[in-house]
């Protein structure tokens, strides 16, 4: 099971390394990292999670570096939670909204969203107010990479001397391979 979980963790590496390096678009790249923060916000277990992550199969960005950001993410979003549990409170007890709210938590299946779980509903509009400024940021950091970084790392004394291994030489070629056929 864990060679499983390895090989996964590898092939999404590789598609990252050759997202980053491809002539796919930085918005793309931007889109993907973006919603993983999003759902890496938002607590799992509940119905408006599961929703945000089949929805996000739907969308044009690049599934590797969505499940990485996703996965990085989710590291360290515990830090975060007193602070998005007291901005959901804010949202929650806001006398003008305790209305619709009330009309939303009697509707069928929407009380399994749990909004009214204060973590919750104040992940959810942090990371919808800060998935613009964080696609913006990641879509500067993937040009400036694909401009400075990554000729620099294809040059560099460690790369050269990975690809004179025979198994990481013939990773490499299965890398430019995929990234061929993108």
């Amino acid at each position: 099971m864990d060679i499983v979980k390895l090989y996964i963790m590898i092939g999404l590496f590789a598609k990252l390394i050759v997202a980053l390096n491809s002539n796919s678009r930085p918005g793309e790249m931007a889109s993907a990292i973006a919603f993983g923060f999003l759902l890496a916000l938002i607590p799992g277990g509940n119905l408006l999670w599961v929703l945000l992550f089949i929805l996000a199969f739907f969308l044009k960005h690049n599934m590797g570096s969505f499940l990485l950001s996703l996965a990085l993410f989710r590291l360290i979003t515990p830090l975060f939670d007193s602070l998005l549990s007291s901005f959901g409170g804010l949202i929650l007890d806001a006398s003008f909204l305790r209305g619709f709210f009330t009309y939303l938590y009697n509707l069928p299946l929407f009380s399994y969203t749990n909004f009214n779980n204060t973590v919750v509903l104040g992940a959810f509009v942090a990371g919808v107010v800060l998935w613009t400024p964080v696609f913006i940021l990641f879509v500067k950091l993937v040009r400036i990479y694909r401009k400075t970084l990554a000729p620099k790392i294809a040059e560099s004394k460690i790369i050269k001397a990975l690809k004179k291994v025979p198994i990481l030489s013939k990773l490499t070629k299965a890398v430019s391979k995929l990234s061929v056929a993108i």
